[in-house]
């Protein structure tokens, strides 16, 4: 799809507060439930849960960047895109 030039490629704009689904999200989980999620959160990762552990991790520090090298490759593996 091409676009004029000036036009918006996102017309509609951003939804309107509480259409996005994050924010029913946040809307549906009071608070207190929050607490209870993240309280079990915690004790799982401090039972050794990965999954747990990295849900923290992730939501407190971010995620780790990720380098990947590409300066090296089989040319016959590169395929034209289009």
């Amino acid at each position: 799809m091409t676009f004029k030039k000036g036009q918006s490629g996102n017309p509609a704009g951003r939804p309107k507060k509480g259409t996005a689904f994050a924010e029913r999200i946040r809307e549906a989980v009071k608070e207190e439930d929050w607490k209870k999620i993240i309280a079990k959160a915690v004790s799982q990762a401090k039972e050794g849960n990965p999954n747990a552990r990295d849900f923290l991790l992730d939501r407190t520090e971010g995620k780790p960047n990720q380098k990947i090298d590409i300066t090296e490759h089989d040319p016959s593996e590169v395929r034209e895109l289009g």
